[in-house]
């Protein structure tokens, strides 16, 4: 049970019974093992989203059948990059994320100087006035991905953070929403972002404003200004991404107070660690990203076909691929591959320049647009790709790559 609204009781899933579930500390190199018991009344599994690892440790259906009610699994990998990562159920996503199953990993590397870290969570919640979870919205709702109308901030609504005048605020964000996306902002205050799917970047840049789509992470710093009983309010700013989703005002999220003694700011880093650049040399494979109608049903396509119809695309170990993926759909949908990370090489055909390369394992494709994508493979398996909005890709966008 958790209460969201005016004291009302709603019965949600959760992992370890908490919603979001427990976050996960540890350090590049080390061996995570999960003891996983199915308590739910129906079959699921734990998809480790961002990790590279085994793909038989994935938890997609791909290669894994689900862990039935009073089953048990046991999940164990070496975590092999430093960043901020998610889980979460790979088995009728929609429902199962929505009713609050996801929980969060943070892999420690190499840190930059900060004063404080705060790992933030965005969620919403479509509610009834009941306080029962709406699990099944009209077909708009489904179009466009379930949106509810209660932002949620590490599971709260509207919570209050703290902070020291003068301190450098570490936040890792993630999206863990089923369609929303979080346009993040702090009021008074820049964003420098230091990092994103794939860890620290090799340039961090500034920014007012920051939009995550579902699935999404970055990592930023945050010099705090202002006197001790300042409060700002931190927002999510609108965006539009299709159907008109984005022509609301701003929406509060939390607020950030300054309490206690002030302490003197550190200089914020104008550099990271070097990281890759791979190759713009390989074979190519063209995905285009489709919504309409199949047998008068409302569909989500890639190249025409509905999963399980999509025609996978096949890889040899240790070889790149080139994605050029096309939306030709009236609203952005979030691209993610399992399994490994990928470079942004272009936009609409005009190369990004080399600080745009970061790595990443979900990118926002937005409508009537494309994106070229560079990524190696160096695990043997059956992986996904798919939107992250839930509801897409279980209304038929999501393909798979198998690796040989």
């Amino acid at each position: 049970q958790a209460s969201f609204i005016g004291g009302v009781s709603t019965e949600v899933w959760g992992y370890n019974g908490t919603v979001p579930g427990p976050l996960i500390e540890a350090k590049v190199g080390d061996r995570l093992k999960v003891h996983f018991k199915n308590a739910l009344p129906e079959g699921t599994t734990i998809h480790w989203h961002g990790l590279r690892l085994p793909a038989e440790m994935d938890g997609t259906l791909a290669m894994q059948n689900p862990v039935p009610p009073g089953g048990t699994f046991e999940y164990e990998f070496e975590l092999r990059d430093a960043g901020y990562f998610w889980f979460h159920p790979h088995v009728m996503g929609d429902l199962q994320v929505q009713r609050g199953l996801y929980g969060t990993i943070v892999v420690r590397g190499e840190e930059p100087g900060f004063d404080r870290e705060l790992a933030v969570v965005l969620d919403d919640i479509r509610l009834l006035p009941s306080g029962a979870i709406d699990e099944y919205p009209d077909d708009e709702g489904l179009a466009i991905g379930r949106e509810g109308k209660t932002l949620l901030f590490n599971g709260h609504v509207l919570p209050t953070v703290y902070a020291q005048p003068g301190e450098t605020l570490r936040l890792r964000l993630v999206n863990t929403a089923n369609g929303r996306f979080f346009n993040f902002r702090i009021a008074g205050h820049t964003l420098r972002v230091i990092g994103s799917d794939g860890g620290l970047v090799e340039q961090p840049f500034d920014t007012e404003t920051l939009l995550l789509s579902p699935g999404e992470r970055y990592d930023v710093l945050v010099s705090l200004r202002g006197d001790v009983g300042d409060r700002f309010a931190i927002t999510n700013e609108p965006y539009e991404r299709g159907h008109d989703t984005g022509l609301g005002p701003a929406l509060p999220l939390a607020t950030l107070e300054l309490a206690g003694d002030p302490v003197s700011a550190g200089a914020l880093p104008d550099g990271g660690p070097p990281q890759p650049l791979f190759s713009e040399m390989a074979p190519i494979e063209s995905i285009v990203l489709d919504e309409g109608t199949v047998d008068g049903m409302l569909a989500f396509t890639i190249n025409g076909a509905q999963h399980p119809d999509v025609t996978p695309i096949t890889v040899p170990l240790g070889e790149l691929r080139i994605f050029e993926v096309r939306n030709d759909s009236e609203m952005d949908h979030p691209f993610h591959v399992h399994g490994t990370f990928f470079q942004v090489i272009a936009r609409d055909g005009v190369p990004t320049s080399v600080a745009e390369r970061f790595l990443k394992d979900t990118v926002i494709v937005q409508q009537k647009s494309s994106l070229t994508l560079s990524m190696p493979f160096e695990e043997v398996g059956r992986w996904m790709f798919h939107c992250h909005i839930l509801e897409h890709a279980e209304l038929g966008m999501m393909g798979e790559i198998v690796v040989v």
